[in-house]
């Protein structure tokens, strides 16, 4: 059953993930191994704070989950989910073990180019 270890909150991700050991921190965010509650699949969750940043960079990096969500690429990082609350945003992604250092990972900005479509 459900231990005294759950937290609210900091361990868990509206009941859906579970948070583990932190793979990188930026300004903005912090990124951590988490695991599917059901299915136990290993994930990156970026957790961007929201009240660091401006109306503008909010838009902008609004403007680049969207985007995320229409690449598919297999050298690019997948999005799964976007979990929004008032003071933080959520980015659950595709664990790119071995694929990336802990810097890509840290980064507070996503920066999407698309240099050629074929």
């Amino acid at each position: 059953g459900d231990g005294p270890r759950s937290s609210p909150g900091r361990s868990d991700l509206s009941g859906l993930y579970h948070l583990g050991r932190t793979l990188g921190r930026g300004h903005f965010a912090v990124v951590k191994l988490a695991r599917h509650v059901n299915t136990g699949q290993l994930v990156a969750v970026k957790m961007i704070d929201k009240t660091k940043l401006d109306v503008m960079a909010t838009s902008h990096l609004l403007q680049e989950v969207r985007c995320m969500r229409l690449v598919q690429h297999p050298n690019v990082v997948r999005l799964y989910e976007v979990i929004d609350t008032p003071t933080t945003l959520y980015l659950v992604m595709e664990l790119a073990e071995g694929e990336f250092s802990t810097e890509d990972l840290q980064m507070c900005k996503f920066h999407i180019n698309l240099v050629y479509i074929s």
